[in-house]
C-alpha cells in the first residue's frame, strides 16, 4: 500500500486516541481503522465494489464512535470533527471509492 495513505490512516488513528470518547469506543474505532489498509490495497488491485462497500461500512463505524466525542473545546477544534472531511480528501487523492458518509447525530442527554 502507498506509504502516504498509511501515514494518513496512522494520523487518523492518533486523532481517535486523542478524542474524548469511552475507551471501548476508541478500541472499536481503532479496530475499524486497522482493517482499512488491507481493504484499500484490495480495492486498488481489483476495483471490486465489495471492498468499497466494506471500506464505507468501517468508516461509518469510526464516525459513529466519534459522534460521542465530549471534548470540551469548540466542535470545530475537536479532532473527531475533521476526520470525515479527511477521509473524503483521502479518497479523492488516492482515487478510492467515493464515500457517501452520514455523520451520526450526537446523542442528546435526557433533561434531569
Amino acid at each position: 500500500m502507498d506509504k502516504a495513505l498509511r501515514v494518513q490512516l496512522t494520523t487518523m488513528g492518533d486523532d481517535v486516541r486523542a478524542a474524548a470518547i469511552p475507551d471501548d469506543g476508541k478500541q472499536t474505532a481503532l479496530w475499524c481503522i486497522g482493517q482499512l489498509p488491507s481493504l484499500y490495497a484490495k480495492y486498488r488491485l481489483t476495483n471490486e465494489s465489495r471492498y468499497g462497500e466494506e471500506i464505507t461500512r468501517l468508516v461509518q463505524g469510526v464516525l459513529r464512535e466519534l459522534a460521542l466525542d465530549r471534548t470540551p473545546c469548540a466542535p470545530a477544534r475537536r479532532p473527531s470533527t475533521s476526520i470525515p472531511a479527511r477521509f473524503q480528501r483521502l479518497h479523492e487523492k488516492f482515487g478510492l471509492p467515493s464515500l457517501h458518509l452520514k455523520v451520526p447525530a450526537v446523542p442528546r442527554r435526557a433533561p434531569v
